[in-house]
């Protein structure tokens, strides 16, 4: 109990600059923050060690004509490792889990033209994709891999080891790499 206390007391403090942020917020201290200012928390956000939340407003010197904004919803739990990349929009609505090494992205490195390859990855300018939309009370498995542009409906469950290239329906089960939808979850 007083191990969560003091890391809520360090969250809230190392976290200040954040948006907003809700009650009970719970974050690892050895976690990594950038661009703070465009995060938004809601209640009850847990997190578990090596969370990486990241806004890019410019990167590696190249400024980047962009508002990032990461809005994660109440009741959200990140199991550890996972990363937030954004130089867009990524929402995360109410009620999502999230498994162990979960990477989220809405940007890339470079454009992979002919040019870009003789160019080292992380020197290339970064490529601005489409907001990623997560919906309410969405469970994402571990090493799931969320790419830019997709959004995931509400109740879906995304199987561990997919990497999700496109948008989801709602209350399905989607698996695979690309991720596939395996079965919809119908009313009795």
């Amino acid at each position: 109990m007083l191990g969560t206390v003091i890391k809520n007391i360090y969250g809230l403090l190392k976290y200040k600059n954040f948006k907003s942020v809700g009650n009970n917020l719970c974050i690892s201290v050895n976690s990594e923050i950038i661009g703070e200012k465009n995060i938004s928390i809601g209640d009850n956000f847990s997190a578990g060690k090596n969370l990486k939340l990241q806004t890019w407003n410019q990167y590696n010197g190249q400024k980047l004509n962009n508002r990032p904004s990461i809005v994660i919803g109440n009741n959200v739990s990140l199991m550890s490792n996972c990363q937030i990349s954004c130089a867009n929009e990524i929402i995360v609505n109410d009620g999502v889990l999230m498994g162990d090494n979960v990477f989220i992205t809405d940007n890339f490195h470079g454009s992979n033209s002919w040019e870009e390859l003789d160019i080292p990855p992380i020197e290339r300018p970064l490529e601005i994709g489409e907001g990623v939309y997560i919906g309410k009370n969405v469970w994402i498995g571990r090493n799931v891999c969320i790419m830019p542009g997709v959004k995931i409906g509400n109740g879906t469950v995304i199987g561990a080891n997919s990497v999700v290239t496109h948008d989801i329906p709602e209350k399905c089960i989607a698996v695979g790499a690309p991720a596939k939808v395996i079965r919809e979850v119908r009313e009795k």
